[in-house]
């Protein structure tokens, strides 16, 4: 059993939404003692280009290593996150050390993002954090040699750009981001795979031996969309047995050399697919 669903969801959102762009290793060993990042992101060669990742698409045109924190994060949590990406950085130069290739650059080596719901002025502070002037009003960035950065989902603008990080929040924040979510059109492209991940975590929470007050709202909330997925899943089998029944019955018609003019009206197949269902029959 998950003991940290939310932990697990963060960790199967970035993967899923981040792996068309590059190479996604969660739970990334860093060293002999088995450190785990929650999730190490390279990217490829491919130019992400016009995407709908919104604000996202900003931090994943390099090497970064995110750590989401479902409760607002420590200075100790943080430092744990900071320790464990030096650990990455000796690893990275360790291995081109053995390769015998150039040590890289600190531009060649992995930043530090951390996600927190919320996050108080005295710690950023205390951390000698400031506003990202790039990427706006709720992203901080550490003095630049410590490659890290914080992102304070609660003070993100609550616009269709930031709904990708707004999602890992909790309370009210993620509620109308999973609304927002669902509200999507059905044809773009992270809504389906994210509905079935709130969907698994909506099953897993419930698994709990203790189910908090925070997470009986957020499983309220998720049980519509799940029942849903569920009538969803059902009516697309039912779509793809009434698809695969016409088939039969066109190539029963085929054999019988009835013109595919013919076929596709009874069926509601099309030509060019009855076509190639003749070409299929005649090579077998």
């Amino acid at each position: 059993m998950t003991i940290f669903p939310h932990d697990e969801f963060a960790k199967s959102f970035l993967e899923n939404l981040l792996s068309p762009f590059g190479k996604v290793e969660p739970a990334y060993k860093i060293a002999a003692e088995v450190r785990e990042v929650d999730v190490y992101f390279i990217p490829s060669d491919r130019n992400l280009g016009r995407t709908d990742l919104g604000l996202l698409a900003l931090f994943v045109t390099e090497l970064v290593v995110f750590e989401p924190f479902r409760n607002s994060v420590s200075v100790p949590d943080i430092r744990a996150c900071m320790s464990k990406l030096y650990d990455l950085h000796a690893k990275i130069c360790r291995e081109a050390n053995r390769k015998k290739q150039p040590e890289p650059k600190d531009d060649d080596l992995p930043t530090l993002w951390i996600l927190t719901p919320t996050l108080s002025d005295n710690i950023l502070m205390s951390l000698g954090a400031n506003l990202d002037a790039e990427r706006g009003e709720g992203v901080y960035l550490l003095p630049s040699a410590q490659k890290t950065g914080i992102i304070v989902i609660h003070r993100l603008p609550k616009t269709p750009e930031t709904l990708w990080f707004r999602i890992l929040g909790k309370d009210g924040v993620q509620r109308r981001a999973i609304e927002e979510v669902n509200e999507l059109p059905k044809e773009h492209p992270y809504r389906q795979n994210t509905l079935e991940l709130l969907s698994n975590l909506k099953v897993t929470l419930e698994n709990q031996e203790n189910i908090q007050p925070e997470d009986r709202d957020l499983i309220m909330q998720l049980s519509p969309l799940y029942l849903e997925q569920i009538q969803a899943a059902k009516q697309e089998g039912k779509q793809e047995g009434e698809q695969q029944k016409q088939q039969e019955i066109a190539v029963k018609m085929l054999l019988k050399n009835i013109p595919v003019e013919t076929i596709s009206e009874l069926t509601e197949l099309s030509i060019d697919r009855l076509q190639l269902l003749r070409s299929q029959l005649e090579n077998s």
